[in-house]
C-alpha cells in the first residue's frame, strides 16, 4: 500500500510539472483553459446569485403582504389598522401604505422606528428625493402631513423602490376601502392574496417565475458546459500522442488518467478562481439591471455555502471527468493513437434522443399541461432539456449527411478535402459548431416566445391618445342594483380644481344607470354587455373616448374600458336619459382628458385620489393600465434578451477555441499540403467548409427543432398559437452565422503561421 500511495505521489507531482513547466504550448493550453473555465463559471455564478437574489427581492416584499388574516384576537399587540395601495408618477409604481396604530404594542413595518401619527409618513430614499424635486400640487398633495423619516433598506424591495407609509387616525382607517387589522406583521412572502387588504399583488409571483428561471438557467448553462468541454480538448492531440508515447514505455492506464486529471483539474481550479473574481467585479453592474423591473441590492447577488462548494469542487472534478474521457483510445491500445484508426461512423439512431425531446413536449399538446406550476415545470423542462441534448446527440450524424451530400455534389479540391475529413471524423466537425448550434435554438425558442406573448397580449386602449385620458374607475364601494361599484360625483371643488388646471381639455362621467346595457356589439363588447350613462357634451371634449350620434343628447357607454381597444372612431348608441330617469347620480368611473403631459396627468391624479380617498387604486391612464398588466411579460423578454446575449459570444468563444484547437492539432498535415503544393487558399477554404458545413447542415435543424418546441410549448402554456417572428429574427440569425463565419476567418492568419516547412518535420 506504501509503494502505491508513493508512486500516486509521484504521478501527481509528474502530472503538475508538465502543467507548469511543459514547454509554450503546456502554458498556452493551461492559461487558455483557465480563461474559458473562468468565463463560464462567472456566467454560472452569475445565474445561481441571480435566481438567489430574485427569491431575496421577493422576501422583501414580505411585509407588504401582510393580511388581516394575521390578526389574532389572543395577541398581546395591540393591532395595526393597515392598507396597501398603488399610487403612480409619470409611469412609476409608488407603493402607499396606511397605518394607524391603535395601542403602544401595536406591529412596526420593517425599516421605520415606530408606526407614523396622524398627519406624519415616512418615505423611501428615492421617494424622498421625488418629493422635493416636484411640484407640491402634482405629487406631495396627495399624502396629508409631513415627511418625518426616511425608510430604511430592510423595507425596500430594490434601491429605487417608491414607498411612503402614511400615518391615519383609526376613525380615517374604518373609512377606508378595504382597511384590516392585523397583529402582526408577514415575514413570508404570499402567493396568494396580498396586501394588508387582499386588494393588491405586491412583489415577484415566486412559483410562476420558477418555470422560466429554469429554463433560462438550462439555455445558459448548456453553452456553457460545452465552451468547459472544448477547452479542455485543447491540444487533444498532441496530448493524446504523448500519453500514448507514456502507455509505450510502461505508464498504466489509471496513472495516464490521473496525470490528465491533474493537468485539467490545476487549470480548472486557476479557472474558478478567475471565475469568482469575474463575478465580484461585475456584481455591482449586473445588480443595477432590473431583471425583475427592479434592480438588485448589490449584496442580495450572493452565494451559500452549498452554491460555492458546489462550483468550487464541481467545476474541476467536471474537468478531470472530461479529460478521462478524452483518453478513451489511449486507455484501449498504447497504438491507439499512432495507427490512426478512422472512428466508427455515427449511426441514424442519434436523432431518437432528439425526437424524443419534441415527442415529450408533444405529449402535453394532445394531454395538457399539469395545473401546478412544480408540474409545469417537470412537463417542460425535460422537454427543452432532452431536445438541446438531442442536437448534441444527432449533430454528428448531420454533420456525416452534409458532409456526403457536399462531396456528391462538388468537385473542388478543397471541398473534396474537407467533406473526407468530415465524413472521415464527424464528430470532431460538429464539436466547433456545437455552441453556437443550441446557441441558436435557444434564441429561436426565445424570440418565438417573446412574439407570440406580444401578439397575445393586447395594446394600450386609447389609441394615440393612451396616455392622455386618465380614469378612475370605482372598482370598490357600496354596489348598486346591477351589482357593479359606484362613486359618489366629485365636488364641486375637485371639479374646479380639474377644470383649473390648464392642459385638462375636459371630464367624462359614466354615470350610474341600472339596467342600461348595449343594444348591439360594438368596439369589442358582446351585445347587453353592462353601460352607463355618458352626457354627449362631455364626451365631445375626449375624442379617444369615441362619439355621439348627431343630434343625441346622452349615449351607452361601457362600464369599464378595458386595455387594447382603440375607441377613438366608435360612435355609441344612443340613451334617452329623461325617459330612464337616472335618479342617482353615481359614478362608474370619471374620465379626464389632458395634453398627455406630465404635469396635467399628475395634477389630475392628485385631485382625483384627494376627492375620492376611500376608493381603492390609483386613476390611471390607459397606458399605464396596459403597462401594468405587462409587466411580467416585458421582465421575462428582458430575461430572454440576456440569455440571448450571453448564449451568443459564448458559442462565438467555442467556435473560435474549437477552429483554433483543430489548426494546432493539425499544422503538420497542413504543413504537409504547403509543401505538396497545395496554396495558402486551398487550405483556408478547407478550414472554412470544415466549420461551415457542419453549421448550415445543424442550425438549419436547430431552428426548426426551436419553431417545433415554441410551438408546442406556446399550444400548451401560453394558450396561443405560435407567431412567426418578424423580419428582425431572421436578420439576426443571418448576422449571427455570418459572424460566425467571420470567427473562423479570423483564424486564417494562424494558419499561416502554422503551417511552415519546419512543422513537417516528424517529432
Amino acid at each position: 500500500m506504501g509503494q502505491r500511495a508513493d508512486r500516486g505521489r509521484a504521478v501527481i507531482l509528474l502530472g503538475l510539472r508538465l502543467t507548469v513547466s511543459g514547454g509554450r504550448e503546456a502554458a498556452i493550453r493551461l492559461v487558455v483553459l483557465a480563461v474559458a473555465v473562468g468565463l463560464g463559471v462567472g456566467l454560472l455564478l452569475t445565474a445561481i446569485a441571480g435566481i438567489n437574489a430574485v427569491n431575496r427581492q421577493n422576501e422583501r416584499y414580505a411585509w407588504l403582504n401582510t393580511t388581516p388574516a394575521t390578526h389574532s384576537t389572543t395577541s398581546r399587540h395591540d393591532p395595526l389598522w393597515g392598507r396597501v395601495t398603488d399610487d403612480g408618477f409619470d409611469g412609476r409604481t409608488i407603493i402607499r401604505v396606511d397605518v394607524a396604530a391603535t395601542g403602544p404594542t401595536s406591529p412596526v413595518p420593517p425599516g421605520i422606528p415606530r408606526d407614523p401619527g396622524p398627519g406624519q409618513y415616512f418615505v423611501s430614499p428615492g421617494l424622498s428625493k421625488l418629493l422635493a424635486s416636484t411640484p407640491r400640487d402634482e405629487l406631495a398633495a396627495r399624502y396629508p402631513g409631513h415627511q418625518i423619516g426616511i425608510i430604511g433598506d430592510a423595507a425596500l424591495p430594490a434601491p429605487n423602490s417608491l414607498i411612503i407609509i402614511v400615518g391615519r387616525t383609526t376613525a380615517q382607517m374604518a373609512r377606508l376601502t378595504g382597511a384590516g387589522q392585523v397583529t402582526s406583521i408577514s415575514t413570508t412572502p404570499s402567493s396568494g392574496c396580498n396586501g394588508f387588504n387582499c386588494a393588491v399583488r405586491e412583489g415577484i409571483n415566486a412559483s410562476g417565475i420558477d418555470l422560466i428561471l429554469s429554463v433560462a438557467a438550462l439555455a445558459l448553462l448548456a453553452p456553457v458546459l460545452i465552451f468547459i468541454a472544448t477547452a479542455t480538448r485543447l491540444s487533444a492531440a498532441r496530448r493524446e500522442q504523448r500519453f500514448a508515447a507514456m502507455r509505450l514505455v510502461g505508464a498504466t492506464p489509471r496513472q495516464i488518467s490521473l496525470i490528465a486529471a491533474v493537468e485539467s483539474a490545476v487549470a480548472a481550479a486557476a479557472g474558478v478562481a478567475a471565475g469568482f473574481g469575474i463575478f465580484f467585479a461585475l456584481r455591482d453592474p449586473v445588480a443595477a439591471i432590473p431583471f425583475t423591473g427592479a434592480p438588485f441590492f448589490p449584496s442580495e447577488l450572493s452565494f451559500s455555502l452549498a452554491d460555492v462548494l458546489a462550483v468550487a469542487l464541481g467545476v474541476p472534478v467536471a474537468a478531470a471527468v472530461v479529460a478521462r474521457l478524452a483518453l478513451h483510445r489511449v486507455n484501449i491500445s498504447p497504438l491507439g493513437v499512432t495507427r490512426r484508426v478512422t472512428p466508427k461512423p455515427p449511426q441514424a439512431w442519434r436523432v431518437l434522443p432528439l425526437l424524443a425531446g419534441l415527442a415529450e413536449l408533444g405529449f402535453f399538446v394532445g394531454y395538457g399541461r399539469p395545473r401546478s406550476i412544480p408540474g409545469q415545470i417537470l412537463a417542460f423542462v425535460p422537454g427543452f432539456g432532452l431536445v438541446m441534448i438531442g442536437l448534441v446527440i444527432a449533430g454528428p450524424w448531420l454533420t456525416m449527411a452534409g458532409a456526403r451530400l457536399l462531396a456528391r455534389r462538388t468537385s473542388s479540391p478543397g471541398a473534396l478535402i474537407a467533406a473526407r475529413r468530415l465524413a472521415d471524423d464527424p464528430r470532431a466537425g460538429f464539436r466547433a459548431v456545437s455552441g453556437l448550434v443550441l446557441a441558436l435554438f435557444v434564441t429561436t425558442v426565445a424570440v418565438a416566445l417573446i412574439t407570440t406573448e406580444n401578439v397575445k397580449r393586447p395594446g394600450s386602449a386609447g389609441g394615440p391618445a393612451a396616455s392622455n385620458v386618465l380614469a378612475d374607475q370605482f372598482i370598490f364601494g357600496d354596489g348598486t342594483s346591477s351589482g357593479l361599484a359606484s362613486a359618489p360625483p366629485p365636488p364641486a371643488t375637485p371639479l374646479t380644481q380639474l377644470r383649473g388646471i390648464r392642459s385638462v381639455q375636459g371630464i367624462v362621467e359614466v354615470r350610474a344607470d341600472p339596467g342600461l346595457t348595449l343594444p348591439t356589439a360594438l368596439a369589442g363588447y358582446p351585445r347587453g354587455f353592462m353601460a352607463g350613462l355618458v352626457s354627449c357634451a362631455q364626451l365631445a371634449s375626449a375624442p379617444a373616448l369615441g362619439r355621439c350620434p348627431a343630434g343625441t343628447a346622452a349615449v351607452a357607454f361601457p362600464v369599464v374600458v378595458g386595455s387594447g381597444r382603440d375607441l377613438a372612431g366608435y360612435t355609441w348608441p344612443p340613451a334617452d336619459a329623461s325617459a330612464r330617469q337616472p335618479g342617482s347620480p353615481r359614478l362608474y368611473t370619471i374620465y379626464v382628458t389632458t395634453n398627455g403631459s406630465v404635469a396635467a396627468v399628475e395634477r389630475a391624479r392628485t385631485v382625483l385620489e384627494n376627492a375620492y380617498p376611500a376608493v381603492q387604486g390609483m386613476p390611471s391612464t390607459f397606458a399605464e393600465t396596459t403597462a401594468s398588466k405587462q409587466q411580467v411579460y416585458n421582465d421575462y423578454a428582458q430575461l430572454a434578451d440576456v440569455v440571448i446575449l450571453i448564449s451568443l459570444p459564448i458559442a462565438g468563444c467555442t467556435l473560435a477555441a474549437s477552429v483554433a484547437a483543430g489548426l494546432a492539432d493539425r499544422k503538420r498535415p497542413f504543413s504537409l499540403l504547403r509543401l505538396a503544393g497545395a496554396p495558402l487558399t486551398l487550405l483556408r477554404r478547407v478550414v472554412a467548409l470544415e466549420s461551415g458545413v457542419p453549421l448550415l447542415a445543424v442550425a438549419a435543424v436547430s431552428i426548426g427543432a426551436g419553431f417545433a418546441a415554441s410551438a408546442m410549448f406556446t399550444t400548451v402554456q401560453l394558450q396561443h398559437a405560435l407567431v412567426a417572428p418578424d423580419t428582425a429574427y431572421y436578420l439576426f440569425t443571418a448576422a449571427g452565422i455570418a459572424a460566425s463565419l467571420g470567427i473562423v476567418a479570423g483564424t486564417f492568419p494562424l494558419l499561416r503561421r502554422i503551417t511552415g516547412p519546419e512543422a513537417a518535420r516528424n517529432e
